[in-house]
C-alpha cells in the first residue's frame, strides 16, 4: 500500500499532518506498519480531513465576526 504523503509535512494544533491528516506516530511507523494497520488509518483519514477542514472553517467564521 502506498503512503498518504503528498510532501506537506507541517503538523496543525491538533497534532495531524496538514496534508495527509496522520498523526506523527502514524507517520514515523507508518514503514513498519501492516496492511491491515495501514488500511485502518486510510480508512480514518477522510473523516479526520473533514473535521480539520471543518474546524478551520469555524475559527475564520469567529475570527471575522
Amino acid at each position: 500500500m502506498e503512503t498518504p504523503c503528498i510532501n506537506v509535512c507541517s503538523l496543525n494544533p491538533e497534532g495531524l499532518c496538514i496534508g495527509c491528516y496522520r498523526t506523527i506516530d502514524e507517520i514515523i511507523g507508518w514503514s513498519g506498519f501492516t496492511t491491515g494497520e495501514r488500511r485502518r488509518i486510510m480508512d480514518e483519514l477522510q473523516g479526520r480531513e473533514s473535521a480539520a477542514t471543518t474546524a478551520q472553517t469555524s475559527d475564520s467564521e469567529i475570527a471575522n465576526a
